[in-house]
Formats: C-alpha cells, sequence, structure tokens
C-alpha cells in the first residue's frame, strides 16, 4: 500500500500558535528575575539568593517534572489539549500574584502552577515538528520554539519592571501574564477547528503497530548518540537559566547588598538584557539555518561554537573595563544571548529530525524534563552561590563552566543516517 504525508499549510497557523503560546510561559519564567530588588522591598526577611530560589527555582523545578510527564500526555492527547491546559496553569499562577505572591509558600504555589503548564509546552516542538511538519522544516519548527522562549523573555525584561515601577506594586505587574494567557488558550481552542493531523496509511494491525512504537522507543533510549544530544540541551539549559535568572540581578541590586552587583537599579536590570534575547531570538532561527544549509543537517558544529563563544563571552561581562562601560556591557551580553541560542534549538532539532513522529513526544518530553532539570539546577546553584559567594563566583560556576562542559561533550554528536530498508534512522 503506498504512503504519503500531505502537510497542510494550517500547519502555519499551528507553528503561530506554539510561538505565542512558548513566548507567554518564557515571559512567566524570566518575569520576577528583574524585579528582585522590588521583591527585596516588600520581603526583607529574604536576600538576592533566597528570592531567586523562591521565584526561579521553584519554576524550574515544576517545569522539569512537568515536562517528563508531559512527553506521554503530548503522545495521547496531542499538542492543542496540551497548551490549553498549561495556558490555564501559566495564566492561573499569575491572576494569583496580588492574592497569596508576597510570601514564602504562596511564591512558591504560584510559580509550581506556572512550572507545571510551561513544562508540557517546552516538550511540544519535537513532536508538533514531526506530526504537523515535513523533516526539512522540522529545524526551522524547534528553531521558533527557542525564538520563542526569547522572545517571551524580551517582553517580560522590557515591560514587566517598566510595569512594576509605574505600579508601585510588583505582583500587580506579574499579573498581567494572565490575559496573555488566555489569549493563547483562544489560539489553541481554533486549532480544534481547523484541518486535522493526517495520519500516514500503514499495513499492519494496531498491535503490532504499538509494538513497533515500543521497540523504537527501546531502540532510541539505547543509543549513545541521543544522550549525548540530551546532554547538550540539560547543560545549555543551566546555563540559559542561570544566565537569565542572575544577570538582572548582577545588573540592578544595590550594591549596598555586598554580593558583588553593579548596583545600577531595576530598570538596567532588565533594560540591558533585552538586546541579549534579541540576538537569542534571531540566533535561535540562525543556528537552524547554519545547520540545514551550511552543515547539511549536522548541528555538532554549531552547537559546540555555541559553547565556546558563549562561554568567553559571559567571561567577559565580569572584567572590569568592560563591566564600568554600559556599551561594552550590553555588546557581550548581547554576545552571550545570541550564542546561548545555537545549542537547544539544534539538540531538539536532532531528536525531531532522528526518530519516528511516533515516539518524538516521550523522546521530547524526557528530553526537556532532563534538560529543565538542569535549568533548576542552574537556578538553585545560582540561588546558593549567590548568599554564599556572591553574583560573579556564581556566574564562574554556572555560566562559564557549563558553557566548557557542554562544549566538550558536543565534540561526541555524531550524526545518524536513515536505514534505508525500514526507514528509521540509525548511528554511523
Amino acid at each position: 500500500m503506498t504512503k504519503e504525508t500531505i502537510y497542510p499549510k494550517f500547519r502555519w497557523y499551528i507553528l503561530f500558535t506554539l510561538v505565542i503560546c512558548t513566548a507567554i510561559t518564557g515571559m512567566g519564567l524570566i518575569g520576577p528575575a528583574p524585579l528582585i530588588p522590588k521583591i527585596l522591598k516588600t520581603m526583607p526577611q529574604f536576600d538576592p539568593g533566597e528570592i531567586t530560589l523562591m521565584t526561579m527555582s521553584s519554576f524550574n523545578f515544576f517545569v522539569a517534572l512537568s515536562a517528563l510527564f508531559g512527553g506521554v500526555l503530548l503522545d495521547k492527547l496531542g499538542v492543542i489539549k496540551v497548551f490549553i491546559a498549561g495556558m490555564i496553569l501559566v495564566a492561573a499562577g499569575a491572576l494569583l500574584m496580588p492574592v497569596c505572591g508576597n510570601s514564602l509558600w504562596g511564591m512558591i504555589f504560584n510559580r509550581g502552577l506556572q512550572g507545571c503548564g510551561t513544562g508540557p509546552i517546552m516538550a511540544s516542538a519535537a513532536p508538533l515538528a514531526a506530526a504537523y511538519f515535513p523533516q526539512k522544516e522540522r529545524s526551522i519548527v524547534t528553531g521558533f520554539q527557542g525564538f520563542s522562549v526569547a522572545l517571551g523573555i524580551v517582553a517580560g525584561l522590557l515591560f514587566l519592571p517598566q510595569m512594576a515601577v509605574s505600579l508601585a506594586n510588583w505582583q500587580k505587574a506579574l499579573m498581567f501574564i494572565g490575559p496573555l494567557g488566555i489569549v493563547g488558550i483562544v489560539l489553541a481552542i481554533t486549532i480544534m477547528f481547523g484541518p486535522k493531523a493526517l495520519e500516514v496509511i500503514v499495513e499492519k494491525t494496531a498491535e503490532e503497530h504499538q509494538t513497533a512504537i515500543s521497540h523504537a522507543f527501546k531502540k532510541a533510549i539505547g543509543e549513545p548518540v541521543l544522550w549525548v544530544a540530551i546532554l547538550t540541551y540539560l547543560a545549555m539549559s543551566w546555563v540559559f537559566q542561570a544566565f537569565n535568572d542572575m544577570t538582572p540581578g548582577y545588573i540592578g541590586v544595590p550594591i549596598a547588598e555586598h554580593v558583588g552587583s553593579l548596583g545600577m537599579g531595576t530598570i538596567k536590570g532588565g533594560k540591558y538584557l533585552i538586546l541579549a534575547t534579541i540576538l537569542y531570538c534571531i540566533g535561535s532561527i540562525v543556528g537552524g539555518v547554519i545547520t540545514d544549509k551550511v552543515f547539511k543537517g549536522n548541528g555538532r558544529p554549531v552547537i559546540a561554537t555555541g559553547f565556546l563563544l558563549g562561554a568567553i563571552s559571559a567571561f567577559m561581562i565580569l572584567v572590569p573595563f568592560v563591566t564600568s562601560n554600559p556599551s561594552m556591557l550590553v555588546f557581550f551580553l548581547s554576545c552571550c544571548g545570541f550564542f546561548f541560542s545555537f545549542v537547544n534549538p539544534q539538540a531538539v532539532g536532532y531528536i525531531a529530525k532522528n526518530y519516528p513522529k511516533e515516539i518524538t513526544g516521550k523522546l521530547g518530553g524526557m528530553a526537556t524534563g532532563i534538560a529543565i532539570f538542569g535549568g533548576w539546577g542552574g537556578a538553585t546553584a545560582g540561588g546558593y552561590l549567590i548568599h554564599a559567594s556572591g553574583y560573579p563566583g556564581s556566574i564562574h560556576v554556572n555560566v562559564i563552566g557549563f558553557c566548557l562542559v557542554g562544549f566538550i561533550i558536543s565534540l561526541f554528536l555524531r550524526p545518524k543516517k536513515t536505514n534505508r530498508r525500514n526507514g528509521l534512522p540509525s548511528s554511523r
């Protein structure tokens, strides 16, 4: 029986929905980070490191857990229902912020809701790309998710500090994410009335099909090269989360706190990262284009470059002649954002391009969950290190150190070729 998959143009609206929903989660992710100087004023019993643990580490912990379970939900329920449920949780956590966000457990509860909504959405790029897009477009899809995270971070850094200052209330500023979550829900519901995902006709019984899927999954997780891709994803998630959580505080927290910060204030703490995050948006797509057009789908050179040049750029933001010159500081912060963006879209794209679409939800969810535990590790270790030794020590370990570890790991990411006898990818 002839097999053919037709990909409807409606897939671009689905990609647009992915961009918006992911951007909203990115805004939720970064929300409290530039507001730490404001949060300190209403919660003086905590120091900057403890606030970072409360707001950022808790969020990443729940993102990681929910991403692991989200992979199963993505395969069973599909991306649309996952988008709807995720946006409901993100919006609820934001709308509750003025109600209970000014207490330790209230903040952790709100960030837990948002994290549980974010994880499955973060894990959705690989199964969405495999289900709705031809192979040659899948790096573009995973690149757009990296772009979307950064887009949300830009929006958070640009608008939330300004709103916190103008409203004189950081909880109300964070509540702004709630109505945006409702927009995401509407977009996702609209997809349910569009063309359905096409399924390839196969000459197998349901039982044989499930057996084949189980076999493919077991085979995939037994391949060392898959774990190399996941470890690069984990290392950059650690770096990226640590960078975004710590840098606004490093720039903005008052010098009087004695944590090695630059003391430039809340507004600059967010403003100086905006260009870096815009370049992360651009780099997420540029990296995918370079991988597909220059290196013929081999993401290893792009990932290695991102880690190495990202480490050098991060080192420069600690050098006195750079920190004393705002233009130089913004330049090297922007270099960090650009080069960091080369890694994770290629790692996720590796899964989307090299494994059967029936298991990309499980593989993508597993990879994203493991990687976001890296993000949780970066946020948690960052908070402890800020508390113990200040921002510079934390940046040395959590950003520069893990970039170098990721660079070494990335050298082992071998390309895969297709086994033409069964249509499944296999290692060279």
